[in-house]
């Protein structure tokens, strides 16, 4: 649903808009179903506004319909497995930014990409403008596998080797730290085993017997697993800060659209104001924010203002004033 609103709300193509619309009512009619056997009242409830209200011929109720049958002719394991590369480079992705401290709105320049195949890279590449758009930043890179933006430190997991090794420890311990800890990180996430040379001992370990610690490279913000990495470059200048003040304003006056009682597709009168950088990124994308807050013209100190509201994000503050 949220990744194909622009689909229902603001496509260009009819034909679009009404694929995106058959296909959800697809979705809708064969979930309901599967539901019924757990939320029977509810399951009848949908059922009884979304098909029988436009079927007078269907079964009286869900618990009389068929139950869905899947289409084999519709099964796509590759877009599967494009998709499920997608979400997992996503999932690192905003994991990462979680950790920056970087807010989600807030636009950044680029995201590197470091992908275990490629095959991988290819299904990464193809579904480019969908991580660009569900990651708010402007462009992909990849980079190569052997890249080091990540550095590891490794550490014996002491209460699981300890008593084992004993004396070794101090050994074993300057063993990892010399060690490529990215080899290291990278057999323990792939469940392999691997060899640590302590004084004249060789020793195998598993990964739960070691600690690792990962830190990223100055002005990224990484995050990796399974052979993926993925690093943004948290480094803002001042057209990415405007841009991420435009999208804060854009949710708040989508909120005060709520707050106001308005319907989904009304048309409004829109005022905002508020402190220097505020101004400074209505002036710059003023456009952009009446597009997506369906603002058909724009007026600051209205007379008799529908609905108004006051927002702030740290230092600066804004308000929003809604008319009909």
């Amino acid at each position: 649903m949220r990744r194909n609103r622009r689909r229902f709300w603001k496509s260009t193509d009819p034909q679009d808009t009404q694929a995106a619309y058959l296909t959800l009512y697809e979705c809708l009619t064969a979930v309901h179903k599967l539901m019924a056997p757990f939320v029977p009242f509810l399951a009848e409830n949908v059922y009884q506004n979304l098909v029988r209200s436009v079927d007078a011929d269907a079964p009286e109720s869900v618990h009389m319909a068929k139950w869905p049958v899947a289409d084999p002719s519709w099964k796509n394991d590759e877009l599967l497995f494009e998709i499920d590369v997608v979400q997992k480079v996503v999932s690192l992705a905003r994991a990462a930014r979680g950790q920056s401290g970087v807010r989600t709105r807030q636009p950044l320049a680029r995201l590197l990409i470091r992908a275990p195949s490629d095959i991988a890279a290819k299904a990464l590449d193809s579904h480019r403008d969908q991580i660009l758009e569900e990651l708010n930043v402007k462009a992909i890179e990849f980079i190569a596998r052997d890249a080091g933006l990540v550095s590891y430190r490794i550490k014996p997991n002491l209460p699981r080797i300890g008593k084992q090794y004993g004396k070794l420890i101090p050994k074993i311990r300057k063993a990892l730290e010399d060690a490529d800890g990215a080899a290291i990180a990278s057999a323990a996430a792939s469940g392999q085993t691997f060899d640590i040379k302590a004084g004249d001992q060789t020793i195998t370990f598993e990964g739960e017997d070691v600690l690792i610690e990962t830190s990223s490279a100055e002005g990224y913000a990484c995050a990796e697993d399974s052979g993926y990495l993925t690093a943004l470059d948290t480094t803002l200048d001042e057209e990415l800060i405007k841009e991420g003040f435009a999208r804060e304003l854009i949710r708040s006056i989508q909120d005060a659209r709520k707050q106001a009682g308005l319907e989904v597709s009304d048309r409004i009168t829109l005022g905002v104001s508020g402190t220097e950088a505020i101004e400074s990124a209505i002036k710059e994308h003023r456009d952009y924010i009446m597009s997506e807050t369906l603002a058909t013209s724009w007026k600051v100190r209205q007379d008799d203002p529908l609905y108004t509201a006051k927002r702030e994000l740290d230092e600066d503050q804004w308000t929003i004033e809604i008319t009909l």
